[in-house]
């Protein structure tokens, strides 16, 4: 269930659909580890407890600059590892548990449509908030920030889903436009760009062999 359904019901039930996509700055590396360790507890058993514990401890960050002769690495205890597997369950998990603060302070769905559309769609960390009227997004923040995530009221992007709006099928999210038509369009270009940077190197013979591009995989 996606923003490209909630245009679809746009179109099919004729009503109007608010969107609220929130920035959240850096927001892997600003988890309160201590918060996290308490949500787990009634999660997992015992032993993954401690398992858990003792990957977010002692943490050592190593900065990597260009041109630096010396580097200092430092200990972190906010956030979850770069790189780490695990890293992504835990931040889903907090996330999740934010977001049941979250949601009371959000329009409350008043029609059996409005009950049935989701209140919030979420990719790792973005996330956008849907309801029929206007989203407080400061009051989202104020939430937000008890569990130390920093939402950026400045580059949060509002987006009305409804038909007499148009400027919603070029809206990106998640690196596909709203519109069908318009993402198919974009898609073509993109593909017609790549195959062009390709030209030369496939035509030319002392790049690309003829036996190679004949030859059967």
């Amino acid at each position: 269930m996606d923003t490209q359904w909630l245009a679809a019901k746009v179109n099919i039930e004729n009503i109007a659909i608010k969107i609220a996509g929130i920035d959240k700055s850096a927001a892997f590396d600003t988890i309160n580890r201590e918060t996290l360790l308490k949500i787990l507890e009634d999660i997992v058993i015992e032993d993954e407890h401690r398992v858990i514990r003792f990957l977010l401890s002692n943490t050592i960050i190593d900065t990597k600059i260009i041109g630096a002769t010396e580097k200092k690495p430092f200990f972190s205890n906010v956030g979850t590892p770069q790189g780490d597997s695990l890293s992504p369950v835990l931040f889903t998990i907090y996330l999740e548990h934010a977001f049941k603060e979250v949601r009371p302070v959000l329009p409350k769905p008043s029609t059996p449509l409005e009950k049935v559309l989701p209140r919030e769609i979420a990719y790792a960390d973005d996330v956008d908030f849907v309801a029929f009227q206007d989203i407080d997004i400061e009051e989202v923040g104020k939430v937000l920030e008890k569990y130390n995530l920093q939402v950026n009221v400045d580059k949060t992007e509002f987006t009305n889903l409804s038909i007499g709006e148009t400027n919603w099928q070029t809206t990106k999210k998640v690196g596909t436009l709203i519109g069908d038509q318009e993402d198919i369009e974009r898609r073509k270009q993109l593909s017609s760009a790549a195959l062009v940077k390709l030209k030369n190197v496939w035509l030319k013979g002392d790049k690309i062999t003829k036996k190679y591009k004949t030859q059967t995989l």
